[in-house]
């Protein structure tokens, strides 16, 4: 497969190579620890159901903050979706820069995720806490589930054009050149940007 999407968790596309860190992947591939999991209560019955279907066995293992595992240029599309304000910031430049890498000439990489600047506008003093608790997802029980750093439109522009991507173009949803856009966009309400190498 020529096209690579990042951080799917439980929403791997088909046709694309979908990879993410989740412990599900291992899960998965040990017959009956899913069932013994979701028994001893340690599962939800939906967690459990993603299980049965096969959704994790579609993905593979990626930690995108370290050096990936592809060659240079095996791409011509890669995609996110709400993975790179989960990453610090050291974590987030490179996995732009292995993006720019792998991708082929020419190649799009997608990003969706939560627009700073809209997250800003909604913020009221007098009720700061929960802004905050929302902002940065800090009831989330796994560090690696909550927001590292957010971006706006120039903040993200300007760690693509340090990667070496030629062309930054904000997008709406569900429009754009990466393939299969109407069908892998699914949170409206985000900044979304296509980078061109």
């Amino acid at each position: 497969m020529n096209k690579l999407h990042f951080g799917c968790f439980n929403c791997p596309h088909e046709g694309w190579l979908n990879s993410d860190i989740t412990p599900h992947i291992y899960i998965a591939r040990i017959p009956g620890l899913a069932w013994l999991i979701f028994k001893i209560g340690k599962m939800t019955h939906a967690r459990y159901e993603e299980h049965k279907s096969g959704i994790f066995k579609k993905i593979i293992y990626l930690n995108v903050s370290k050096k990936w595992h592809f060659k240079d240029a095996s791409f011509k599309a890669i995609c996110s979706s709400h993975v790179l304000e989960h990453l610090t910031l050291a974590g987030a430049k490179n996995c732009v820069a292995e993006s720019y890498r792998c991708l082929s000439k020419g190649g799009v990489l997608r990003l969706s995720l939560p627009d700073l600047d809209l997250m800003i506008r909604e913020f009221q003093p007098q009720n700061s806490l929960v802004w905050a608790t929302n902002f940065f997802e800090a009831n989330e029980n796994s560090e690696k589930n909550m927001h590292h750093f957010m971006y706006n439109y120039s903040s993200l522009s300007e760690l693509l054009i340090n990667a070496g991507f030629s062309q930054i173009n904000r997008r709406n949803y569900k429009e754009g050149i990466c393939p299969d856009v109407q069908r892998i966009d699914n949170r409206p309400d985000s900044l979304f940007i296509e980078a061109i190498k």
